[in-house]
C-alpha cells in the first residue's frame, strides 16, 4: 500500500474491515477472500478451499499458508485412515486480529515518534540543493 493509498484512507468517514486489514497487515484481497471463507465454513482442508475458492489447489494452499504465517490462521494435522493425515485450517478470533493491529499501530506510532526527534537534522544531512 502506497502513501498515496494510506493518505485517501485516513480522509475517508469511515473505513472497511477489509480496507484496515489491508494497510495495517499488509494483507491482500484474496487472503481476506481466504480468512472470511474461515471465518465462515469452519475449519478447512486444502481440497475444501480449493472448490469453495474456485483456485487451484496450490493457489489456495498458498493462501492459506500466507494466513498462518500472517497469523490470521492456524494449521493443525489430523490424522486420517492407515496413519495418514491431512491438514485443517482455522481462522484465528477477530479479537486477536484487532489487537494485532493495535499492536502493529503502536509500534508504529512509536517509532515514528522517535524518528521525529531527530527529524530537523536528517532533513540537513539529506542533499537539498534547489539550485538549478
Amino acid at each position: 500500500m502506497s502513501l498515496i493509498d494510506i493518505m485517501n484512507l485516513l480522509n475517508r468517514d469511515q473505513l472497511t474491515p477489509q480496507e484496515i486489514i489491508k494497510c495495517t497487515l499488509g494483507i491482500k484481497s484474496t487472503e481476506i477472500q481466504a480468512y472470511c471463507i474461515l471465518a465462515n465454513k469452519g475449519p478447512v482442508t486444502i481440497q475444501e478451499a480449493t472448490k469453495i475458492l474456485g483456485r487451484s489447489r496450490s493457489t489456495a494452499q498458498r493462501l492459506l499458508q500466507n494466513l498462518v504465517e500472517k497469523g490470521l490462521a492456524t494449521r493443525e494435522e489430523e490424522l486420517i485412515g492407515l496413519g495418514g493425515y491431512k491438514y485443517v485450517y482455522k481462522p484465528v478470533p477477530p479479537e486477536r486480529i484487532k489487537w494485532t493491529i493495535q499492536m502493529n499501530l503502536e509500534q508504529w506510532y512509536n517509532k515514528m515518534q522517535t524518528e521525529l526527534e531527530s527529524f530537523p537534522e536528517k532533513i540537513k544531512q539529506i542533499n537539498c540543493d534547489f539550485d538549478d
